[in-house]
């Protein structure tokens, strides 16, 4: 499976990432190909639908008897660490890209909260009409505590130094929450999530190889609700780009 994954990847890469810029390069060549919705695809002895990070589905090409995808929708399926490096114009592959995923088996999770999962059935898994694969969870704190030293969290240790994490979040209330590094060290201002809508931010890990989310519940509902880290969340070696 991962070797016929990884061919796929290889040439989706050729015909499909390609930025504006490639396609002034003197090495592209253009083709005549067709997008065809009546292949149908099977992942794992299971029916399986093809679709982009927005959750819309993506029909396969079909170019001189060869079937082609995007290169993210393959990786994503088969939780597979891509990264794309404009300036070079380089797609960089596994866990030696500058992008590392939560999904890695790098990325150690460890809760400290009084309820907390790792969620890996998809069913309880789709957000504002998109399927995600995986998610960490855990009981935020009420907010008549506020923040305290053994606040509720997540914590990730990447397995090495980065220095910027995108974090995409969803909460079943509304929420505050707290990033920190491992020195316990606040990594950016409080961040505000709406009940039931995913929020997407970067921080500026400044060369931290951990990282500890922390959450109280807003709303200071009496059932804790939970705060989802979604695994589509993960880390890159590129700094944060400077604000002008």
């Amino acid at each position: 499976m991962k070797k016929i994954s990884f061919i796929v990847l290889l040439a989706a890469t050729a015909l499909l990432l390609m930025s504006a810029g490639a396609f002034a390069a003197t090495k592209v060549t253009a083709i005549k190909a067709f997008l065809n919705g009546d292949i149908k695809f099977v992942k794992d002895g299971e029916d399986w639908r093809p679709k982009d990070d927005r959750g819309q589905e993506v029909l396969p090409i079909s170019y001189n008897g060869t079937i082609y995808l995007p290169l993210r929708v393959i990786a994503s399926a088969f939780n597979f660490p891509v990264a794309w490096e404009g300036s070079t114009q380089t797609v960089k592959l596994g866990e030696g890209s500058t992008v590392t995923n939560l999904y890695s088996k790098q990325v150690k999770a460890e809760f400290w909260s009084e309820k907390s999962y790792d969620i890996v059935d998809k069913k309880q898994l789709v957000f504002e009409g998109k399927q995600y694969n995986g998610a960490y969870a855990f009981a935020a704190e009420n907010v008549g505590l506020g923040w305290y030293e053994g606040s509720p969290n997540l914590q990730l240790d990447f397995g090495k130094k980065y220095e910027t994490l995108h974090l995409a979040m969803i909460g079943q209330s509304a929420m505050k929450v707290r990033v920190l590094n491992e020195n316990k060290q606040q990594l950016a201002e409080e961040i505000s999530l709406e009940e039931g809508k995913v929020t997407e931010i970067d921080i500026d890990l400044q060369g931290s190889q951990q990282a500890f989310v922390s959450a109280y519940d807003a709303a200071n509902q009496a059932e804790k609700p939970l705060l989802y880290v979604l695994k589509d969340s993960y880390v890159t070696s590129d700094p944060l780009p400077t604000s002008r």
